[in-house]
């Protein structure tokens, strides 16, 4: 599965800064926006891998993000993306949107930073818990996108029934303000301050609501693949709390050479400090233990090489079937 970047119709490419030889296999990563500042994440590891690696010429593709990416991935036109776990692993098992349309053939290539799920309410409000939200107008995050889904899923489970305002993420800050919503969920960092967020508190004080490990226990009963982080602060000054979170993670398939994959993995593995003069947000990040720690898909059997020869101790449940 090499996907060529001329075949990529209107999608855009950032070429790499090596000429394509009859030797060299010409991959491309499925990405994100350009105006997504994660884009500048994967224009790195292309020129990392294409600095580094004779037999590879890397191109990243512009693309609308995670399932796209999984389309893409799944019919041949890249050979890893962008996703978030554990969206990658519900299309691996066939599970939530992609019910009944598992996907077996899909590999964890890498795990990097994670990105919460914040739930963010009027401070002035009644509204203390995630249980509180029952009955309130809330936003659950921009209509039709992941963190809507992730919303409405965890929520769900716990019996909790929002009056769900459903809109777009602009129109909800705006809301918000306007005192129309006690509150909305947005996806941002857990280490730095978010824009929508900062923009929401022009207006209103704002509290983030903690998950109890009772709530845990709720939404994990019905969604044990759903993660969960311990964080000793915000960037909103809260303090110790629990957040919901995922982690982007590139997924890849089981057609990728393992000799490729392991010298791919091994060059982004070791050299995060390079990628990190680009897109400092993995600085310090170790991705090997990160993908151990953080992954739920299978991993790649190239990845798994790679680790083993590290000394890490691998999940039996990240071990791919062609290496059972």
């Amino acid at each position: 599965m090499r996907a060529l970047c001329a075949g990529l119709g209107s999608a855009a490419c950032v070429a790499g800064a090596t000429p394509a030889l009859a030797d060299t296999a010409q991959l491309s990563i499925g990405a994100t926006s350009q105006a997504s500042s994660l884009y500048a994440y994967h224009v790195a590891v292309a020129q990392l891998l294409n600095g580094t690696l004779d037999d590879v010429n890397v191109s990243v593709v512009e693309t609308g993000g995670g399932l796209d990416n999984m389309r893409r991935l799944s019919e041949g036109q890249v050979d890893w993306g962008m996703m978030a776990e554990p969206d990658l692993y519900e299309y691996y098992k066939g599970l939530g949107p992609f019910e009944g349309q598992p996907n077996p053939d899909f590999r964890t290539f890498w795990t990097t930073t994670p990105l919460a799920y914040l739930f963010v309410v009027a401070a002035d409000s009644d509204v203390r818990s995630v249980a509180d939200l029952d009955g309130q107008a809330f936003n659950g995050g921009g209509r039709g996108s992941g963190t809507e889904r992730a919303s409405f899923e965890a929520l769900g489970a716990m019996g909790v029934e929002p009056d769900w305002f459903r809109t777009g993420m602009s129109d909800a800050v705006t809301a918000f303000q306007d005192r129309r919503i006690v509150g909305f969920t947005k996806a941002g960092p857990p280490a730095a301050p978010d824009s929508a967020i900062l923009n929401a508190q022009t207006a209103r004080d704002i509290r983030l609501l903690d998950w109890t490990e009772e709530d845990i226990a709720a939404v994990q009963a019905e969604y044990p693949h759903f993660d969960f982080m311990a964080v000793e602060d915000t960037p909103y000054d809260t303090g110790p709390m629990n957040l919901r979170v995922v982690f982007i993670t590139m997924g890849t398939t089981k057609d990728m050479p393992e000799d490729t994959a392991y010298n791919i993995f091994r060059t982004v593995a070791e050299n995060v400090d390079k990628v990190a003069e680009s897109y400092g947000a993995v600085a310090g990040l170790d991705i090997a233990q990160q993908t151990v720690e953080r992954a739920q898909t299978p991993l790649h059997p190239g990845v798994v090489r790679y680790l083993r020869e590290g000394g890490h101790e691998i999940p039996d449940r990240l071990i791919p079937p062609e290496m059972q």
